[in-house]
C-alpha cells in the first residue's frame, strides 16, 4: 500500500508510510497531526484524496473513497466522501491515496500512475465545467482512466466548491474543491496498471459477496435503494425535512416524485446500485430536499445537474440559497454567478446571511431536522468535520412506531437500548454509533450497505476487510480512533468545543403540524447531552 505526497510546488512526491494495516483515512489523519501545528489556511494545509484498502475489489459496499482537508466553512478538519468507482481507480493507479501539499505555480492535473505522482499542465482545461474537462482527461488518458476533477466554482474560491469524480459522484461537502482551486490543481487523474488489487481470500470474499447479492432484497433499505426513483428521492411529514429554511414545517419536504432515470451511477462490485441518474447527473440522497421546496424551487432536477457540472455542493448551496431569501425566479441565474466568482453567496450561509443561516460549524446542515431527531442533532454538532447526515444512523430507524426491527438483534449487541422513542435524547448509543459509522469510514465500507440497518452486520463487515487484507479489523476502536484525530487537529486549529452547537431555531420554534408537531430541542437538555458525548468520545482531553 502507497500513500503518496506531492509538493505541488517542485513537483517531487515520496511515499508516506502507513501505520498499519488499514492505512488509507487514517494515515491520512496521521500525516495531517503531524504537518498541521496551529491555525492554518485551507489553501496552505495538505488536502488528500484516499481509498481504503479494501477498495478496487469485487464485494459490496467497498467503492468509498474520501477528501481530507481543511474547510474554508469551518475552518475545521474535512472529509467528505464519495461512492462509485474513483477508490478503484487509486488502487488500480498502485496507491491509496495522494496528498497534496503546496500550491502549483500554474494549472496542473496529478497524474498517478504505477504507485508514482507527476504533474502535467492544465492551462486549457481550467474554466472548464466537469463533464468537458472529464472527457478531454479520458480521451487523453483513456476510457478505463479514473477522473476527479473541479469545475468553475473551485476555480474560483467558492467556499462549498466540490470535486467530482467519475463524472456522476462528487466529494461534495465542506468545500474542498476550493481548496483544490487555491492550489492550481484542476484534477487528479488515476491511470491503471495491469496488475490487479491482492485479495488475501478470494474464496471467502466472493462467498460473502454473493450472500449479499441475495440478501439486498429482503432488506427495506437496500431494496429501497436498489429499486426506482432510488435513494435520492424521498419526501416526509413536516418537519421531517426542511422547507423554507427549516422555517415552515406545515408543509412536506423532500420530493417523492421521479421522472424516469436515464440509468445508474454504478458502484464497482456493489449490486445494490443507490445512484440513479437524473438530468444527466447522479443523484445521491440529500439534494432534491435541500434544491427543492427548501428554496421554493420547483424544478431541483436540473439545478442539481448544473451543480454537477459548475461543481458546487447542492447542500450548501441549498442552505445558502434559503437563507438569503433568493426568490425561486432568480434561483438559475444567481447559481451561474456564484459559480463564477465574486459573489457574496459564495461565502457560504455562515458569513453571507448570517442571521438567518441553518450552519454549524460554518457549515449548512443537511436536510434531515433536529427537532424530529435529536440524536441526529447531536451528531451533526459534535462531529469534528461539522453537520452530516450520515454521520450516525437516524434515531427514527429506532422508534417503536416507524423502527427498523430487523436491526434491533445487531443494535443490541452493539449496546444499545432499542426500541427507544425518536424524542429521547441517548447519548450512550450516539457515542457508539458514532464511534461504528466513523470506523466504516476508516475503512473505506459504505453505510449504505452495512450496519446497522443494512445487511453487512459488523460481524460481517470485519470478515469481508479480513478477505481482502488478511486481518480483521476492530472497526469500534478504529472508528474512535479517526473521531479522536480529527479532534486533536481541530484543537491544533484553534476550533473549540464551544463550536458544537445548533442553530436557535431548533431550540425556540416547535414543529407546527402533523405526526411531528411540537417537537422542538430542550436547550439544556441538548447542552448537557453535549458534554457528556464530548466525555464518551475522549474529546475533552483536548479541551
Amino acid at each position: 500500500m502507497v500513500l503518496i505526497h506531492v509538493e505541488l510546488d517542485t513537483g517531487q512526491s515520496f511515499p508516506i508510510p502507513e501505520a498499519d494495516g488499514f492505512g488509507g483515512p487514517i494515515a491520512v489523519l496521521e500525516a495531517f497531526r503531524r504537518l498541521v501545528t496551529g491555525p492554518t489556511e485551507p489553501a496552505r494545509a495538505p488536502l488528500a484524496l484516499v481509498a481504503g484498502t479494501v477498495a478496487g475489489v469485487t464485494g459490496p459496499g467497498l467503492a468509498r473513497c474520501a477528501a481530507i482537508g481543511i474547510s474554508p466553512l469551518s475552518g475545521a478538519v474535512a472529509e467528505t466522501r464519495a461512492e462509485g468507482p474513483y477508490a478503484a481507480g487509486l488502487r488500480a493507479a498502485g496507491v491509496t491515496g495522494v496528498m497534496l501539499h503546496g500550491r502549483a505555480a500554474e494549472p496542473v492535473c496529478v497524474v498517478v500512475e504505477a504507485g508514482r505522482a507527476r504533474l502535467e499542465p492544465a492551462g486549457a482545461l481550467w474554466g472548464q465545467e466537469t463533464g468537458p474537462a472529464t472527457d478531454t482527461l479520458l480521451a487523453r488518458y483513456g476510457d478505463e482512466a479514473s477522473v476527479a476533477v473541479i469545475g468553475p466554482a473551485g476555480e474560483h474560491g467558492v467556499r462549498y466548491a466540490s470535486i467530482v469524480t467519475c463524472r456522476n459522484h462528487p466529494l461534495p461537502r465542506l468545500g474542498l474543491g476550493a481548496v483544490c482551486g487555491a492550489k492550481n490543481v484542476k484534477a487528479v487523474v488515476c491511470v491503471p496498471g495491469p496488475e490487479p488489487v491482492p485479495v488475501a481470500d478470494p474464496e471467502t470474499l466472493d462467498r460473502l459477496a454473493r450472500w449479499y447479492a441475495s440478501a439486498q432484497s429482503g432488506n427495506p433499505l437496500t431494496a429501497w435503494q436498489h429499486g426506482v426513483p432510488g435513494f435520492g428521492v424521498w419526501s416526509g411529514e413536516p418537519g421531517y425535512a426542511p422547507v423554507a429554511n427549516f422555517a415552515d414545517t406545515t408543509a412536506r419536504g423532500g420530493v417523492g416524485e421521479a421522472p424516469t432515470p436515464d440509468g445508474v451511477a454504478a458502484c464497482p462490485g456493489c449490486p445494490t446500485d443507490c445512484v440513479k441518474v437524473y438530468a444527466g447527473a447522479g443523484l445521491h440522497q440529500e439534494a432534491l430536499a435541500m434544491l427543492g421546496p427548501n428554496i421554493g424551487f420547483d424544478d431541483p432536477w436540473t439545478l442539481h445537474a448544473r451543480c454537477l457540472q459548475l461543481g458546487l455542493d447542492p447542500v450548501s448551496l441549498g442552505g445558502t440559497l434559503a437563507a438569503a431569501g433568493v426568490p425561486p425566479t432568480d434561483v438559475p441565474a444567481t447559481v451561474e454567478r456564484i459559480a463564477a466568482g465574486g459573489h457574496p453567496l459564495g461565502e457560504g450561509a455562515a458569513r453571507a446571511a448570517p442571521k438567518t443561516a441553518m450552519t454549524s460549524k460554518g457549515v449548512e446542515l443537511p436536510p434531515f431536522d433536529p427537532r424530529v431527531q435529536p440524536n441526529l442533532g447531536l451528531g451533526y454538532a459534535v462531529a469534528p468535520i461539522g453537520p452530516r447526515y450520515d454521520i450516525l444512523e437516524h434515531d427514527l430507524d429506532f422508534d417503536p412506531e416507524e423502527g427498523l426491527p430487523h436491526s434491533y438483534p445487531e443494535l443490541r449487541l452493539l449496546g444499545a437500548t432499542v426500541p427507544r422513542p425518536r424524542n429521547e435524547l441517548d447519548v450512550t448509543r450516539t457515542a457508539q454509533l458514532l464511534r461504528l459509522w466513523s470506523g466504516l469510514d476508516a475503512l473505506g465500507v459504505c453505510a449504505f450497505a452495512a450496519t446497522p440497518t443494512r445487511p453487512l452486520t459488523l460481524a460481517l463487515v470485519e470478515e469481508l476487510v479480513e478477505a481482502v487484507t488478511g486481518e480483521r479489523p476492530d472497526v469500534l476502536a478504529l472508528g474512535a480512533r479517526r473521531l479522536r484525530l480529527q479532534h486533536e487537529i481541530n484543537h491544533r486549529l484553534g476550533v473549540g468545543l464551544d463550536a458544537d452547537t445548533l442553530p436557535d431555531r431548533f431550540f425556540t420554534e416547535p414543529v407546527a403540524t402533523g405526526r411531528y408537531a411540537g417537537a422542538v430541542l430542550d436547550r439544556a437538555a441538548f447542552t448537557e447531552a453535549v458534554a457528556e458525548l464530548h466525555r464518551q468520545l475522549g474529546f475533552t482531553e483536548f479541551a
